[in-house]
Parts: C-alpha cells; sequence; structure tokens
C-alpha cells in the first residue's frame, strides 16, 4: 500500500487527478456521440444503451466505457484525497474510494463484455448492474464527505444527492423488468410496459454520471484543490 500511495503522490505532482475525471469525460462523451451517429438504425427512446453496444457504431461506446472507467480510477482516488479532513470520517471517504473504483472497474468490464451469446451478455448485465450500484454508493458517500469538508461548497454536494436519487429511482424499474422477465409466467407483460420507460430513463442516469464526473472535475479545477 505504501508503494501504491507513493505512485500517486508522484503521479498526481504532474497530472492533477482532476484531469483525469475531464478525461474520462470527454472519452465517455465522445464515444456515445461517435456510436450514436455511425448507428442510425439504432432508435435510442426504445432500445437500451446495451442494444447500442452491438450494433453496427457499438464499438465507439464499447471503447468509451473500457478508456474512460479506467480513467476514473485515477480520478476517484485524487477526489478521495482532496476531501479528505478532519472532519470527515475516514472510513466514510474509504468507503467512498472504494466505490467509485468498484464502479469504474464494472465500466470498463460492462463495455469489455459485450454481445457475443448468452454468457457474454449476462456478464455484461451484472457488470452493468454493479456499476449502477457503485455509482448510487459513490454519489451518496462522496456527498456525504463533502458536507463535512469545508472547502466544498452546498453545490456539489447537492448535485451528488440529486445525481444519486435518479440512479436509485431507476433501479426500481430496472429490477422490476429484470424480474419480470427471469419470472415470465408471473409478471412478464407488466415488466414489457415497464420497460418502454427504461430506454429514456437509462439515458438520463448515463448522462448524469458523464456530467457528475465533469461538474467535480472543473470545480476541484476552478478551486484549485
Amino acid at each position: 500500500m505504501e508503494k501504491v500511495n507513493k505512485f500517486y503522490d508522484e503521479l498526481f505532482t504532474y497530472i492533477p487527478g482532476y484531469i483525469f475525471g475531464l478525461v474520462a469525460f470527454t472519452v465517455g462523451f465522445l464515444g456515445n456521440t461517435l456510436a450514436l451517429l455511425t448507428t442510425p438504425e439504432y432508435v435510442f427512446w426504445r432500445q437500451s444503451i446495451s442494444i447500442l453496444g452491438d450494433l453496427s457504431g457499438g464499438i465507439f461506446l464499447r471503447t468509451g466505457f473500457i478508456i474512460s472507467g479506467l480513467l476514473a480510477i485515477q480520478f476517484f482516488i485524487y477526489f478521495g484525497r482532496s476531501v479528505k479532513d478532519d472532519n470527515v470520517n475516514e472510513t466514510l471517504r474509504k468507503a467512498a474510494v472504494g466505490s467509485g473504483i468498484f464502479s469504474s472497474i464494472c465500466v470498463t468490464l460492462t463495455g469489455t463484455f459485450s454481445g457475443v451469446n448468452d454468457f457474454i451478455k449476462s456478464l455484461h448485465g451484472l457488470f452493468a448492474l454493479c456499476g449502477w450500484l457503485g455509482n448510487a454508493a459513490v454519489f451518496i458517500l462522496f456527498s456525504l464527505a463533502m458536507a463535512k469538508n469545508i472547502k466544498f461548497s452546498k453545490y456539489p454536494v447537492r448535485i451528488g444527492y440529486i445525481i444519486g436519487g435518479i440512479l436509485v429511482v431507476y433501479l426500481i424499474p430496472f429490477f422490476i423488468t429484470n424480474f419480470c422477465n427471469y419470472f415470465r409466467e408471473i409478471c412478464y407483460a407488466f415488466g414489457r410496459r415497464v420497460f418502454t420507460i427504461m430506454a429514456i430513463f437509462e439515458w438520463i442516469v448515463y448522462f448524469s454520471i458523464l456530467f457528475w464526473i465533469l461538474f467535480n472535475s472543473s470545480y476541484l479545477l476552478y478551486k484549485k484543490i
């Protein structure tokens, strides 16, 4: 652990951690944009993001997930150092960083495993779910930590709570849809009706996550934290 801390001490001396956040946002946003522009057959208000990853322009989406996820790991480590303070519970801070690293790895694996066969698709779905859960924890835990640190204003705290709330609400129809797909004899028709809101909702959640990274990276840059 000491060697890891020393490595990041040197790394952040040359490259401030918020740079990783800004680049992660840029790569993720560009990957999405290019995938949408090069996949005319994709209908974003009817089909999930996962389906886009399997179509003609999906390589851009998947590459964006992989690279942005790897970059986000460095950002969360830096962000965790930035919120460190005597008033911030150390267990809370480490949990926030751990959740950030976990969700970033899941995003990378979501982009790595896509399509091909049912097993790979199952892995993709599992990592996507873990990514959603990890990000929900990230927003709430980092907001709690920032609320205790006087270097941070109320705005990043509130934004984190709002986006965390959006993600938690999204997980409700997410679980309903998957439950009804698995237990078709119980509620398949109901699950299909719920699914009609999922595609748009999923895009809202995804861009909310990108916005959170952009906002907090920019905040750290502006405040020179």
